[in-house]
């Protein structure tokens, strides 16, 4: 294990991973802005929701599974998000302190929902970069040096795993975080404009919990078959399913040309 290494394509791959994490939350607030359409906060909502949501979510977990190893703790943690995160953006569209009152203030609230998981993604992302330049400069001993066996082995395939990520993968996973934020905005819309169709009803947030665990457990099961690639294309094709879905049930083509500014009022005639 002494020639493990992170290649140049690995690198550059995470860094771009990072950098769209980054740049994705940004771009679509100044694209809202441009148009007119950007209330900053309902951002500030969406971040400060999610944050909570996450941290009931883990301590949750943790109060469920004291007695259980941290990783059993995680993958619990992992199997409750959804239910922490919709329940959030529920309660957040249900009462109008939190201003969400219009299409765009529900894109905005994705926006500080899933621009918060992104830039918190991007922080781990940017500490396996420096993993890999560590690893690179010094040799898994500079890691695996005061550990026990069994811990030493844990520690370097965690780092194989990273090692064998590559630019595909890396790409694909950009690709990736796109799609999640569109399942974000599209669970934002979903429960915003159901909520004023059908009033404070419970399916809504079941249909959006039902969604976003279809999104984690299709992905999680794709991934037992080891690929990484395989995992990422079943996350990016589920993940589009399901905003085409959301799309069909609110008519997400009209919404997005209201937010847009480009909405054309249908004439009662028409209507008849």
């Amino acid at each position: 294990m002494d020639t493990l290494t992170f290649s140049g394509g690995t690198l550059f791959g995470l860094a771009l991973t990072v950098f769209v994490y980054l740049a994705l939350p940004v771009t679509v607030f100044f694209l809202l802005r441009s148009r007119g359409r950007a209330q900053v906060f309902p951002v500030i909502a969406g971040a400060v929701t999610y944050f909570l949501a996450v941290r009931l979510n883990d301590l949750t977990a943790h109060l469920l599974l004291f007695r259980q190893p941290v990783g059993v703790q995680a993958a619990a943690a992992l199997e409750l998000v959804a239910i922490f995160e919709e329940t959030g953006r529920y309660l957040a569209m249900r009462f109008p302190l939190l201003d969400v009152r219009r299409s765009r203030a529900a894109v905005c609230y994705a926006v500080g929902h899933a621009g918060l998981e992104c830039w918190s993604r991007a922080v781990q992302m940017t500490g396996i970069i420096g993993k890999g330049i560590d690893l690179n400069r010094y040799g898994i001993a500079h890691f695996t040096a005061a550990l026990s066996d069994e811990a030493a082995k844990n520690v370097t395939e965690q780092l194989q795993y990273y090692a064998d990520t590559g630019l595909l993968v890396s790409l694909l996973d950009c690709i990736q975080i796109i799609t999640n934020f569109g399942v974000h905005t599209a669970l934002s819309l979903l429960i915003f404009k159901k909520l004023i169709d059908e009033g404070f009803r419970l399916r809504v947030l079941a249909g959006a919990i039902l969604l976003h665990y279809a999104l984690n457990c299709i992905s999680w099961l794709v991934s037992l078959t080891g690929s990484r690639i395989f995992t990422s294309l079943a996350g990016i094709v589920t993940g589009t399913a399901i905003i085409l879905l959301v799309s069909r049930i609110i008519d997400g083509r009209q919404i997005m040309a209201e937010i847009f500014g480009v909405y054309q009022l249908r004439t009662e005639t028409g209507n008849e």
